[in-house]
């Protein structure tokens, strides 16, 4: 029975992400998870949650699969065999979730404790084996009242905050305690008040405006990654720039062809001369330096510069210990990538005054890699979701994008290959998109001018204190206990 529990909490934990956005399934997952943990030995809890967090890993990044079966020439069973691989390795961190006492014993302290472990998890997950930052647990809260918190603390303090308060409500209805109903409620209403969107808003007399234009092809990897349609291909890009020469920036998506970059080549020769000063082309294409190759997006005015991507995914852009497992990917025939890896020293790119904010795909879901330093700023994020078809990634990687938004106050403009193009203003509303697996354009005008958030300037710091002392009060409790 427990571990028909623990399926249904992880089901209720994906249901609160997108494309679903049930918020509050989190909450009822987390109660019910709880109350399965509750009262079970640690060996036990740790079986439980790893159980549930491999559980909720399969569902949510089923789409894995969906590309090691079209693209990796992996079969149906290797395919599913390695998604599950990889959804054990990103649940490991969970682990540490188990070593917590009975949540329904020890006080209000030890709820503190429980909440900084997840956080710690989620924390390890970002960063363990290149990191995979995905399905935490507060990237499934924007647009509710944790909207207040984003701006201030990020999404590990959502995710913190989510955790203490479905604790609150776990001992408030199972063990009838008023003092945590009290505690819940108050938890929730006390959000918007010790945080406030003013600095969310902007003075429209003083604030710059930039015209745009997002061009999402509906091209997919087989034909992108196939020579003999590259000139067609790029006919239309070239056409997009001539019917819109007005706007400030045309934004193509991520590795639009498999040509890399090369001034003379002459399919990019009209990408090089249709460009001035006064106005912007962005794409994203490969581009090589001594024998080195980058995902990179490429920014071609009156002069060219070029941002590589830092953060690249393991086994899709990159092959951890490629000389190791180089004859073992050519003996199963895995077509793993060895692309380099960008400088961690960017050179700012700028529009005029305008800073502009390069996020290659997969970085999105790293908010330390965004460099925000002025008001005048907007960010630019190309992605290609193509890989994953018709699953749940392109919705997810959006809904991330979304957080972004909010933490750092500013406008984002998204470009995909197939789907899902969008503008995202800075208070993380999605204010017009392109669905999937459709061909079309994006146009219109954003404002540039806006104040900081308090989490550009101080990133995770706040909630890394707060974890801080909460391990470091359980610490020395224990110690206490121990010696009485």
């Amino acid at each position: 029975m427990k571990l028909l529990y623990l399926l249904i909490s992880s089901i209720l934990y994906v249901l609160s992400f997108s494309p679903f956005d049930y918020k509050l399934s989190i909450f009822f997952s987390l109660i019910l998870l709880f109350h399965v943990l509750d009262g079970l030995s640690v060996r036990d809890k740790v079986k439980s949650i790893l159980y549930f967090s491999v559980a909720f890993h399969l569902i949510g990044v089923s789409w894995i699969s969906h590309s090691l079966i079209n693209f990796g020439s992996l079969g149906y069973l290797l395919s599913y065999a390695t998604t599950f691989i990889v959804a054990l390795i990103i649940s490991l961190p969970y682990a540490l979730v188990g070593l917590h006492q009975s949540a329904s014993k020890n006080g209000l302290l030890n709820l503190f404790f429980i909440a900084s472990l997840f956080v710690v998890a989620e924390y390890l997950k970002s960063f363990m084996f290149g990191g995979f930052p995905w399905l935490l647990i507060g990237h499934s809260q924007n647009s509710t009242v944790f909207d207040y918190v984003y701006p201030f603390f990020g999404s590990l303090t959502v995710s913190y905050l989510v955790v203490l308060v479905s604790l609150f409500f776990y001992i408030a209805i199972v063990h009838s305690k008023k003092l945590y109903i009290l505690l819940s409620i108050v938890s929730l209403l006390l959000i918007p008040l010790i945080t406030h969107k003013n600095h969310n808003l902007f003075d429209e007399s003083k604030t710059n405006y930039l015209s745009f234009i997002l061009y999402q092809p509906n091209s997919y990897p087989n034909d992108s990654y196939d020579r003999s349609k590259h000139f067609a291909l790029m006919e239309k890009y070239n056409n997009i720039l001539i019917k819109n020469k007005s706007s400030d920036l045309v934004i193509f998506p991520e590795t639009i062809i498999s040509e890399p970059y090369d001034k003379n080549n002459k399919l990019y020769k009209y990408f090089q001369s249709s460009k001035n000063k006064d106005n912007l082309l962005i794409s994203g294409l490969f581009s090589s330096k001594k024998n080195h190759y980058y995902n990179s997006m490429i920014f071609f005015s009156d002069v060219t510069q070029t941002y590589n991507k830092r953060k690249l995914v393991p086994f899709g852009e990159y092959t951890p210990w490629y000389n190791s497992l180089l004859k073992l990917s050519e003996n199963l025939k895995i077509p793993l990538s060895n692309l380099s890896h960008g400088s961690n020293e960017i050179d700012k790119i700028s529009f005029g005054n305008i800073n502009l904010i390069p996020m290659i795909c997969f970085e999105s879901t790293f908010p330390h890699l965004i460099e925000s330093s002025a008001d005048n700023e907007i960010i630019i994020n190309i992605s290609n979701d193509g890989w994953f078809g018709n699953t749940l990634a392109p919705y997810q990687h959006l809904q991330i994008t979304q957080i972004r938004a909010l933490e750092f106050n500013r406008y984002i403009l998204r470009a995909t290959n197939t789907g899902i193009s969008a503008v995202i203003n800075n208070q993380g509303q999605v204010v017009d998109m392109l669905e999937n697996n459709v061909e079309g354009t994006l146009k219109g005008q954003i404002p540039t001018t806006m104040r900081r958030s308090f989490y550009s300037e101080y990133g995770d710091l706040s909630v890394l204190m707060l974890i801080f002392f909460s391990l470091l009060i359980k610490g020395i409790n224990i110690v206490t206990k121990y010696h009485e």
